[in-house]
C-alpha cells in the first residue's frame, strides 16, 4: 500500500491502482482513482481492471508494471 488515497472515495491505493490509472488516464497524475472508481469512470468493470494488471505484469509491456516470471 502507499500513502495515497483514492481522489473520490477516499480509498487506500496499491501501487498497482496508481500504476494503472497512470496507464489509462494521465501518466504524469499526481491523484487517483480506486479500482471500483476508476472501472466506474471507464464504464468497465473492477474485474475487466484487475485483468489488464495481471497481463500488464505477465507481459512486461509497460514499465510501470514489474514484469512477473
Amino acid at each position: 500500500m502507499t500513502n495515497h488515497t483514492c481522489m473520490h472515495c477516499s480509498a487506500p491505493l496499491s501501487g498497482d491502482e496508481i500504476a494503472l490509472y497512470k496507464k489509462l488516464v494521465f501518466r504524469e497524475a499526481q491523484q487517483f482513482l480506486c479500482l471500483d472508481c476508476l472501472a466506474s469512470n471507464l464504464s468497465t468493470t473492477r474485474d475487466k481492471l484487475e485483468q489488464m494488471i495481471i497481463y500488464l505484469h505477465k507481459t512486461g509491456i509497460c514499465t510501470l508494471f514489474a514484469k512477473w516470471e
